[in-house]
């Protein structure tokens, strides 16, 4: 395991809406979630420290804000960590975390840290 992860990352279903600053946009399904950031999966990743403004759709919610691009792996997907979060979309999040605890009882658990 890595030691640099501060959070434990969760296995989840739903998508992801992703617009970098040149206007380019990219779709993918969310592979995992912490509280951290989240992994999508998408053919087309975009390079490491892109910035990026995103919408993810997750056990109900909406979470919305910016990240920066931590890995990238062409034709499987891209890390992405969060940077800004408003209170609510914060909210949000951690309730999707709360509820994939409870969901799995720890079996959502990827064992791994983001």
């Amino acid at each position: 395991m890595d030691s640099s992860r501060k959070h434990l990352r969760y296995s989840c279903s739903g998508s992801a809406d992703l617009t970098d600053g040149s206007n380019g946009r990219c779709w993918g399904h969310l592979g995992d979630i912490s509280l951290g950031g989240f992994y999508v999966s998408t053919f087309g990743p975009w390079p490491i420290h892109t910035e990026v403004r995103f919408k993810l759709s997750v056990e109900g919610k909406e979470i919305c804000g910016v990240g920066e691009v931590a890995t990238s792996h062409p034709g499987v997907g891209m890390a992405v960590l969060f940077q800004e979060l408003s209170n609510d979309h914060q909210k949000a999040l951690e309730e999707v975390i709360v509820a994939l605890q409870k969901a799995g009882d720890d079996q959502s658990s990827i064992g791994l840290q983001v």
